[in-house]
C-alpha cells in the first residue's frame, strides 16, 4: 500500500498556485503585466518576454504583435528583441505528411509573467507550460486530443540540427558569424525521428540549412512530455554544461518558483506604498523592462565575443552585450547607478572589452549579442562613463576607456548608422563646428552617409556636442587639461546651428547658410532625416543637455524659454495624422508637437524646473503618464528600447528625473505614490514621501530633505545613496513659488567694459564693483548691476604719475571709511607705474586721493600694479605685482601708508598678477592671473590657485610645488564661449552657504564688448577651489541673499 505526504503535496500546491493564478497578498512581481504595450501605436510592439534579470536566455510567443491571432510555434531563445526567435518549437498531433518546419497555431487561455508562460494551443488542443533559468529553459507539453501519434518539430531557421539517441542539439546562424547553440532533452526517447532538409522531409537524424528541423514522433499513449534544454553562445558542449548546471533533474513548478522569487528580490529594490492599482503595474513593468537588457553572456567564465569572433575567459567579471545606448544613456544606466552599481560598473568593464577587441580601438555605440550595429547617431557610450564616475562608480581603466572615447568620436565617422572611418563630413565637423545639410536637389557625394538614414546633421551637431563635453569631462579627472579644454569648447558646438531669429536649431549648407525656406514642424526626408533624426525641430530645440543655461539664455531668457517649451505642448501638428505620421512615425505620443514616443524628447517635460517653473514640470509629468503610459495593450507609445523609454517612467513615477547624465544631479518632478522606499546595494535607504497624497494633488507645496526645508527642485545623487528622506507635501493647486525662488542668472552679469573687477559688500546692504577706469557698478544680488558713475570727479582725479590710466582697484572698508587702492600706469611703463590710494564716506563715491604709495622703481618691483589688502592679527598688508613677482608688505594702522621700516617679502613667481587672497579655514589660498589679458577672444588669461597656512607662504600646488617656482592648481580658463578668464574678485557667501567670484573675460560672440563680468560658483573640492567644468558657464542658478 502506498502512503502519500499530503504536506509535500501542499506545498507543491501553494508554489505552483502564484505561477497561473492570482495571489491574495501582490508581490512586486505581481503587479509585472508583460502585455503592456504589445499593440504599437504604429512601429514596434513592445513584446511580453519571459526571462531573469539581464539573462542570457529570453523568449516570447512570435506573432505579429495583437493585431494577428497566430503563434508562429513556441519561442526557444530570442537573440534581439526584434528579431524571431532562433529556434522554434512546433508540437503536433496526427499525420505528419503535411508538416511544416514552423507551425502556425491558433490559441487560447494565454498567461505571460516575467519568468513563466502558458497557454493552450485550441485547435491542436495541446497545453503548454514553460519556465526559464538564466541559460536554460524548461516545457511541459500535455497533448489532450485523440490522435495515434503526437510528434515535436525542433527547428533552426539557419543552421544545423541533429538527434544523438538522447537529445536535439544544433545551432543557428546569426549575423557576424555570431552562431546560437541547444542542447534539448525530451524526458521521454521517441519512437522516431526525421529531419527536413531542401524542403524534404528525410529519414536522416540529422540536416543543415535554411530551416533545417527534426521532428520527434511519439505513440499516442505519452500524454505528458517535458522538455528541458540549455543554450550557448560558446559552443553545443557549453549548451549541454549549461543545461547540466542549471536544469537537469529539476520541474517547471522548481524552476518557475526560483524565477519568481528571483524578480521579487530584484523588483523589490524599489517598493512603493499608495497610489492606484494601474500605476504600480505601470511602474513594476517598467522597472522590469530596464532589465530586459544588456545580457550577461559568461558561460562558466568564459563568453564568446561577436567583436572579434573569439571565446575569451571573463576573468570572474560578467560579460554584458545588447544594450542600445543611443536610447539607454538617458535613464536606463542612471536608473543602474542608483540601484545596480556594480552591474553598472561590469558593463563599462564589458565596453572596454568590446573596445580591445574590435578592429578599431573604439568605445562601442549599440552593441548587440552580433557586434556593435553602430545604429543611430552620435556616440553616446561616452556618458554612460562620466555618469557612472561621477557618481563614484569606479573598479575600470578609465585612461584606457577615455582614449577609445576619444577615438571613437574622432577617428570613426560621424554619419549616423556608419561604421567607417572618418572622412570629408568629419573634416568639416572638426573645422567648422557642424555637420553641413544639403540643399534641395543636392547630390550626396560622402560615401560614408546612408543611403536612408542620410547625414542629420543638426541632431548629430548637437549630439556630437554633447558627447564632446562628455569627453572633456572625462579628460578633466584624468589631469588632460589641452584635451579638457579642446574638447569643452567643441561642446558649445550647438551654438553654430542656433537661428536666433526662429529660436530653433536649424541646419546650415557648406557655405553657412541656413536653409530657407524651413519647415520644422515637417522638415525633409523619412523620420526628418535629411536635417534632424526619427523627430522634427521642436524636439531637437531642445537638445542641449550639457548646456541648459546657455540654452535658456539663447532663447532670450526663462519667459521665452517657457513660452517655447508651452507652445511646444500646444502647437499642432499642421496637417492630417496621415500625412504627419507617415514621415514621421517615431513621432507619435504627441502633445502638440511633443512627442512622447521617442527618446530625445524625454528630458523636455523637467526643463520647466531649469526656468523657475517646477509647477510646470509638476502638471506635464503626470498628464504624460497618464496619457501614454497605462496599464493596457497599447500602454507604451512608442518603441520601448530595452528600458530607453520605460526607466524614464521608473525615474518619474518616484518623483525626480536625470536630465544630464555626466551631472550627478536629478530635476525633482511629482510622485506617483505615497511613499517609494529604494534599497541601496550599501544597506540605506533613500524614501520619497508624499505627504496629502492623491490622485489630483500632483503639485509640491513645501518639501524637506533629510528634516531640513529644501526650496530646490533638484537634488544631488549623493544625497539619495547615502540615504535620507525626502518630503514632499502635496497639493491640488500649484504652489507657483516652490523651487522658483532661485531664479537662473546669464553670463556675462556686467555687459560692458569692466576689466579688473573689485567687489565690497558694503554698508547700505548692496554690492559695489569698481574695475580699470574706476567705474562703479552696484547690485543687490551679484547679478543685476547698474553703472552709478566713476569714483573721482575730474578735478579729484590722481594725476602723481602723468598721462597714466586708473587700473585694477582694490575696494576695503577700513575704520568707518571706503579706501581704494588703485594702480597708476601707462603700457609699458613698468618702471615708474605705482600703487596709491584714496578714500570716501560713501562707496559711491566721490573718492579724495590720498596720493602715491610707492612707484615701481622706488620699492624696487618692477610693473608694481595690481594691489589688494588684507587685514590679518590687526595688521594691514598690501600684496602688489604683475609678472615680476607677487609681494606684499605691512601697512600703517590707517593703511594709508607703508609701514615704516617695513621690507617687502616675495610670495609668488613671476608667472603672476592680479592677485587676491581668501582665508578659508586653516588656509591662505593665493589667487592670479596667469597668461594674455589683454589680446581679445586671443587671450590666454587663466585664473590660478596655490595655497599656504601662513599668509606670507610658501603657497603650494596640489603637489607641493611653490609658486614661487610658477607651480599653480587651475581655477578656470576659457571656453568655447568665453576667452581671457581673470583678475577675479573677492569671493562672496550667499545664505545658502555657496561662495561666488567675479571676474572678468572677453566674450566669443561679443568681443567688441571688450572685458565683461562674469559670475560663478566656486566649488571647493577637497579643500581646493574650482569653478565648475574650470570654465566660465553660460549662466546657471543665482546666489541666495
Amino acid at each position: 500500500m502506498k502512503t502519500v505526504n499530503l504536506s509535500v503535496i501542499c506545498g507543491l500546491l501553494f508554489s505552483i498556485f502564484p505561477l497561473f493564478s492570482q495571489s491574495v497578498a501582490k508581490q512586486p512581481v505581481d503587479y509585472v503585466n508583460p502585455y503592456i504595450g504589445g499593440i504599437s501605436h504604429l512601429l514596434v510592439p513592445t513584446y511580453p518576454t519571459i526571462h531573469l534579470p539581464n539573462s542570457m536566455l529570453r523568449v516570447y510567443p512570435e506573432r505579429a504583435d495583437f493585431t494577428g491571432d497566430l503563434l508562429n510555434g513556441l519561442p526557444l531563445v530570442v537573440t534581439s528583441h526584434r528579431g524571431s526567435s532562433a529556434f522554434n518549437l512546433s508540437p503536433f498531433q496526427g499525420s505528419v505528411d503535411d508538416l511544416q518546419p514552423v507551425i502556425q497555431y491558433s490559441y487560447d487561455q494565454e498567461k505571460i509573467t516575467p519568468y513563466s508562460y502558458s497557454v493552450y494551443l485550441d485547435e491542436e488542443e495541446v497545453e503548454v507550460k514553460y519556465a526559464v533559468s538564466h541559460q536554460s529553459g524548461i516545457y511541459e507539453l500535455e497533448f489532450l486530443g485523440n490522435e495515434e501519434t503526437v510528434s515535436l518539430v525542433v527547428n533552426s531557421r539557419r543552421g544545423a540540427m541533429r538527434w544523438d539517441g538522447k537529445a536535439v542539439s544544433g545551432f543557428q546562424q546569426l549575423d557576424n558569424n555570431t552562431k546560437v547553440y541547444i542542447y534539448l532533452e525530451p524526458d521521454v526517447l521517441p519512437v522516431s525521428v526525421r529531419s527536413f532538409h531542401n524542403g524534404i522531409w528525410t529519414k536522416e537524424r540529422q540536416t543543415s540549412g535554411d530551416n533545417a528541423a527534426v521532428v520527434l514522433q511519439y505513440a499516442r499513449e505519452k500524454e505528458n512530455l517535458t522538455l528541458r534544454y540549455g543554450i550557448s553562445f560558446i559552443d553545443e558542449q557549453q549548451a549541454k554544461k549549461n543545461f547540466e548546471r542549471e536544469i537537469r533533474g529539476r520541474h517547471l513548478p522548481d524552476i518557475a518558483a526560483s524565477g519568481r522569487d528571483l524578480w521579487n528580490k530584484t523588483l523589490g529594490k524599489l517598493s512603493v506604498e499608495g497610489g492606484s492599482e494601474d500605476h504600480k503595474a505601470v511602474f513594476y513593468t517598467s522597472l522590469y523592462r530596464t532589465y530586459e537588457r544588456p545580457v550577461c553572456i559568461s558561460e562558466d567564465g568564459r563568453y564568446f565575443s561577436a567583436f572579434d569572433g573569439k571565446v575569451h575567459n571573463d576573468e570572474g567579471i560578467p560579460f554584458y552585450t545588447d544594450d542600445w545606448i543611443w536610447d539607454t544613456y538617458r535613464a536606463t544606466h542612471p536608473l543602474r547607478t542608483i540601484i545596480e552599481p556594480d552591474m553598472e560598473r561590469d558593463i563599462i568593464r564589458s565596453f572596454l572589452r568590446m573596445s580591445e577587441q574590435m578592429e578599431h580601438f573604439w568605445w562601442p555605440t549599440f552593441p548587440e549579442i552580433t557586434g556593435d550595429s553602430r545604429r543611430m547617431n552620435s556616440n553616446h557610450g561616452v556618458a554612460t562613463v562620466i555618469d557612472a564616475y561621477r557618481k563614484g562608480i569606479r573598479g575600470y581603466d578609465l585612461t584606457k576607456i577615455y582614449e577609445a572615447c576619444k577615438n571613437a568620436l574622432t577617428q570613426k565617422t560621424l554619419a549616423p548608422w556608419s561604421a567607417k572611418p572618418a572622412g570629408e563630413l568629419d573634416r568639416f565637423y572638426h573645422t567648422k563646428g557642424y555637420i553641413p545639410a544639403l540643399r534641395e536637389g543636392e547630390e550626396e557625394t560622402i560615401p560614408e552617409v546612408h543611403s536612408f538614414e542620410k547625414r542629420q546633421p543638426v541632431a548629430v551637431t548637437l549630439g556630437t556636442a554633447y558627447d564632446e563635453w562628455c569627453l572633456a569631462q572625462i579628460a578633466k579627472e584624468l589631469g588632460k587639461e589641452a584635451d579638457y579644454r579642446y574638447f569643452l569648447e567643441k561642446s558649445y558646438n550647438y551654438r553654430h546651428l542656433f537661428n536666433p531669429n526662429t529660436g530653433f536649431f536649424h541646419p546650415k549648407d557648406k557655405e553657412g547658410r541656413f536653409i530657407e525656406p524651413f519647415d520644422y514642424a515637417f522638415p525633409g526626408g523619412m523620420g526628418a532625416r535629411e536635417f534632424y533624426g526619427e523627430n522634427n525641430g521642436w524636439i531637437y530645440r531642445w537638445d542641449v543637455q550639457h548646456n541648459i543655461p546657455d540654452l535658456i539664455q539663447l532663447m532670450g531668457g526663462d519667459s521665452t524659454f517657457v513660452k517655447n517649451l508651452d507652445r511646444m505642448f500646444s502647437e499642432p501638428l499642421g496637417r492630417s495624422k496621415y500625412d504627419f505620421y507617415a514621415k514621421l512615425p517615431d513621432h507619435t505620443g504627441n502633445v502638440g508637437q511633443f512627442s512622447m514616443a521617442n527618446e530625445p524628447s524625454l528630458h523636455i517635460p523637467y526643463l520647466y524646473a531649469y526656468a523657475g517653473q517646477p509647477w510646470k514640470t509638476q502638471k506635464r509629468i503626470h498628464t504624460l503618464i497618464d496619457q501614454w503610459f497605462r496599464n493596457d495593450l497599447m500602454g507604451v507609445p512608442g518603441d520601448e528600447d530595452g528600458g530607453g523609454m520605460t526607466a524614464f517612467v521608473v525615474f518619474s513615477q518616484m518623483g525626480f528625473y536625470p536630465v544630464t547624465p555626466g551631472l550627478p544631479v536629478y530635476t525633482i518632478g511629482s510622485p506617483f505614490f505615497e511613499k517609494t522606499v529604494i534599497q541601496l546595494p550599501n544597506g540605506k535607504t533613500f524614501t520619497v514621501k508624499a505627504e496629502n497624497f492623491s490622485g489630483d494633488n500632483k503639485y509640491i507645496q513645501s518639501a524637506k530633505l533629510n528634516g531640513k526645508e529644501w526650496n530646490r527642485a533638484w537634488i544631488e545623487h549623493s544625497a539619495i545613496v547615502n540615504g535620507g528622506v525626502l518630503e514632499l507635501t502635496m497639493g491640488d493647486k500649484a504652489n507657483v513659488s516652490w523651487g522658483s525662488g532661485l531664479s537662473n542668472y546669464f553670463n556675462p552679469v556686467v555687459r560692458s567694459d569692466a576689466p579688473d573687477p573689485s567687489v565690497i559688500l558694503a554698508e547700505d546692504g548692496c554690492f559695489y564693483l569698481y574695475h580699470t577706469g574706476i567705474g562703479i557698478h552696484r547690485s543687490t544680488n551679484l547679478v543685476d548691476w547698474e553703472y552709478i558713475g566713476n569714483a573721482f570727479t575730474d578735478a579729484g582725479r590722481p594725476r602723481w604719475e602723468p598721462n597714466a590710466g586708473l587700473w585694477a582697484p582694490d575696494i576695503n572698508y577700513i575704520d568707518g571709511k571706503y579706501v581704494m587702492y588703485y594702480s597708476m600706469s601707462v603700457w609699458g611703463g613698468e618702471q615708474t607705474c605705482g600703487i596709491g590710494v584714496a578714500i570716501s564716506d560713501k562707496p559711491e563715491g566721490p573718492f579724495t586721493d590720498h596720493g602715491k604709495l610707492f612707484r615701481s622703481n622706488e620699492i624696487g618691483v618692477q610693473n608694481s600694479i595690481d594691489p589688494f589688502y588684507i587685514e590679518e592679527n590687526a595688521k594691514k598688508y598690501l600684496f602688489w605685482g604683475s609678472f615680476r613677482g607677487i609681494y606684499g608688505i605691512e601697512l600703517t594702522d590707517d593703511g594709508l601708508n607703508l609701514k615704516p621700516g617695513a621690507e617687502k617679502k616675495q610670495v609668488a613667481g613671476t608667472a603672476y598678477e592680479g592677485t587676491y587672497i581668501h582665508k578659508r579655514g586653516d588656509y591662505y589660498y593665493l589667487f592670479g592671473s596667469i597668461g594674455t589679458c589683454c589680446e581679445g577672444v586671443k587671450s590666454t588669461y587663466t585664473t590660478v590657485v596655490g595655497r599656504s597656512k601662513n599668509l606670507w607662504g610658501p603657497y603650494v600646488d596640489q603637489s607641493g610645488g611653490r609658486m614661487l617656482d610658477n607651480k599653480h592648481e587651475i581655477v578656470l580658463h576659457g571656453n568655447g564661449l568665453f576667452k581671457g578668464t581673470g583678475h577675479n574678485s573677492e569671493i562672496f557667501q550667499d545664505k545658502a552657504g555657496n561662495d561666488w567670484i567675479l571676474y572678468h573675460a572677453f566674450e566669443i560672440a561679443h568681443p567688441d564688448r571688450q572685458r565683461q563680468v562674469l559670475l560663478d560658483r566656486i566649488h571647493w573640492e577637497n579643500g581646493w577651489p574650482t569653478v565648475k567644468s574650470n570654465a566660465p558657464s553660460s549662466g546657471a542658478e543665482a546666489p541666495e541673499w
